[in-house]
């Protein structure tokens, strides 16, 4: 059994179990889990393509590159 197979068990097993336990919709929940986990892939790739195209801005962008070295992390100690 592979992930994506043992992820849409387990999510069709919490919908059944949340749902009181019906007899005879585990079509309905299964394809619900399906469905979810496709929506979670769709928007982990979306994530990804954003986060790789800032990622690609950044490191084109001179400007920032040039002020890298002057940029400190915030203090650990709180000014209060």
């Amino acid at each position: 059994m592979d992930n994506r197979e043992q992820q849409s068990r387990e999510r069709a097993y919490k919908l059944w179990e949340d749902e009181g336990r019906p007899k005879g919709a585990h079509d309905d929940h299964w394809e619900r889990a399906e469905d979810q986990h496709a929506l979670v892939e769709q928007q982990s790739d979306d994530v990804t393509k954003v986060n790789q195209e800032a990622d690609d801005k950044f490191a084109k962008d001179d400007r920032v590159s040039e002020n890298a070295a002057d940029i400190k992390p915030p203090s650990a100690v709180s000014p209060d």
